[in-house]
């Protein structure tokens, strides 16, 4: 792999932010993680005193590694992965014309920025490996590969062609075609095969700016030789795939949808974009337990806790960790770090149900473990209370 661009490392906190511009994305296509502190024998360092500042240092390292912990290449990664990797290969020598693309579309905090972040990582990190001469310091211009956008609330077209030219340090003066034409040729010069639209349900809806948005999507699948693919919540329902008016819902009779009504305007950029769902995990078969279960294992196994017990979370709490985290990667992974730091930083070392108890989540996930909690507590009272009357009827019957 080629070396990282100057001042990449250089910096006090090596923390990542989402990337804003091309120097941002290499920082974090060349982020390497803290790895795992070496701890010494627990009888040492019980021994240290809690101000010594070589435990301070030593559980400070613990802390940074745990925040993070490993993101664990799940089936839906790898699957999202072999079809941006097809998509990629079908489009890098087609004719002029719209190519293809693809919308991830699903609820919020399962992972879709983190999914798409981490393939075209992949990407650009196999390129620089098979490719180093197209990264070399001395060529002329950049070669940007991958161009990451997260989008702002109600983000309009200019908006749009505005981040893709900060992104590569194009001159956003003049008007929107203007930066449009330096956009374009922008990201032939660079050699872009993938634009990443990070929630474009960010998208204003409003129908005149909803539609505007719209065709300026579609102009840069007609006009960028790039494959584009979008995240977002609800896109179903979303300007992009109703040309900018609203969509009109298709009803559902079971399992089973019925055809559109006449009138649904999903033409051209529904026909350009394949949509598919990334949903949260679901213990509904054995595959689907075993692959929750498998991510669990996976982030236990990089614990470095003194006192944790091997696979306790895997092997005893994985159905507490899905009602927690409403089978949500990014719940689950927080709930990981910050009951490991907590376990480091309050001494007990591990783990436990009463740690990851004693951690408050976000709103959401708080709430939906509060209706699972409300309903086992409501079917628990109905059991003793069918238990109590089946005792009395008993009782009444011997009498």
């Amino acid at each position: 792999m080629a070396a990282p661009p100057v001042g990449a490392g250089d910096c006090l906190h090596p923390g990542l932010a989402e990337p804003r511009t091309k120097e941002d994305w290499f920082g974090y296509v060349f982020y390497e993680p803290p790895s795992r502190p070496l701890l010494p024998p627990y009888e040492v360092y019980l021994a240290m005193d809690e101000d010594d500042a070589e435990r301070r240092r030593l559980n400070r390292s613990r802390n940074r590694y745990h925040s993070a912990l490993v993101l664990a290449w799940t089936p839906a990664v790898r699957h999202f992965e072999t079809e941006i990797t097809e998509l990629l290969a079908a489009n890098e020598m087609a004719p002029p014309g719209a190519r293809l693309g693809l919308l991830i579309d699903g609820p919020p905090t399962v992972g879709k920025s983190t999914l798409v972040k981490m393939i075209a990582r992949k990407f650009e990190q196999e390129l620089r490996e098979d490719f180093p001469e197209r990264f070399a310091p001395d060529r002329l211009g950049d070669y940007v590969p991958v161009v990451y956008i997260s989008l702002t609330d109600q983000v309009t077209p200019k908006q749009i062609s505005l981040a893709i030219a900060r992104y590569l340090n194009v001159p956003t003066s003049g008007t929107k075609d203007t930066i449009d034409d330096r956009v374009l040729t922008a990201l032939t010069a660079c050699g872009t095969q993938l634009i990443v639209f990070d929630d474009l349900h960010f998208l204003d809806c409003s129908f005149k700016e909803g539609r505007a948005s719209n065709d300026h999507i579609k102009f840069l699948a007609n006009h960028a030789p790039c494959t584009i693919i979008g995240t977002g919540a609800d896109l179903e329902n979303s300007p992009l795939l109703s040309e900018g008016g609203p969509a009109i819902p298709r009803k559902r009779s079971g399992r089973t949808r019925t055809p559109a009504p006449a009138g649904d305007v999903r033409t051209q950029t529904a026909g350009r974009f394949n949509r598919q769902e990334l949903a949260p995990f679901a213990l509904d078969s054995d595959d689907g337990i075993l692959q929750w279960v498998g991510v669990i294992r996976s982030l236990e196994r990089s614990l470095a806790l003194y006192r944790h017990e091997e696979e306790s979370l895997t092997r005893r709490h994985w159905r507490y960790l899905h009602e927690r985290t409403d089978g949500s990667i990014a719940g689950l992974h927080a709930l990981i770090r910050r009951s490991a730091v907590r376990a480091v930083q309050q001494g007990t070392e591990a783990i436990t149900r009463e740690v990851m108890d004693s951690i408050v989540l976000s709103y959401a996930h708080e709430r939906a473990y509060a209706k699972v909690t409300d309903l086992k507590s409501r079917q628990n009272a109905r059991q003793a209370k069918q238990k109590q009357d089946g005792k009395r009827a008993a009782a009444d019957g011997s009498a």
